[in-house]
């Protein structure tokens, strides 16, 4: 999807309506139009990047700073028991926006939804050598 196409560089430009929460020179947060719970959040870059394989790492930082400051104000404005916080980078992973963004999504224990894992996945540890040659190829990923 070219920049020009994008809904949320089109938020960004000012082109379609938005429910800010804070912007800055980098950045903008505001309401999701299809909350999965109320109160739930984005944050994005300006600049457009499709995700986190092709974001500079000095906005990186800029929107950790900011995702920090969004969370908090999310859980402290709904009083969630927690908030969870979501990029996801690429179709496979369940990206349906090419714009990169995180989700700041409140959620209690009781909620219908949320990150989680398989009910037996704490049933046995994966081999030291397995985490070592993964961990050694990721390392040497660069």
């Amino acid at each position: 999807m070219s920049e020009e196409n994008c809904i949320f560089c089109k938020i960004v430009r000012g082109e379609m309506p938005a429910s800010v929460i804070f912007e800055d020179e980098h950045s903008i947060a505001f309401m999701d139009v299809f909350p999965i719970a109320k109160g739930h959040s984005l944050l994005i870059p300006r600049k457009h990047y499709t995700n986190m394989f092709d974001v500079d790492p000095d906005v990186v930082a800029h929107l950790a700073k900011n995702l920090a400051d969004l969370t908090k104000r999310v859980q402290k404005a709904t009083g969630a028991e927690g908030v969870l916080n979501i990029a996801a980078n690429g179709e496979g992973a369940g990206q349906d926006v090419p714009h990169l963004h995180f989700h700041a999504i409140p959620r209690n224990k009781s909620s219908p939804f949320g990150f989680k894992f398989p009910p037996d996945y704490r049933s046995s540890m994966a081999p030291r050598e397995d985490l070592d040659s993964i961990a050694e190829k990721i390392r040497e990923s660069t």
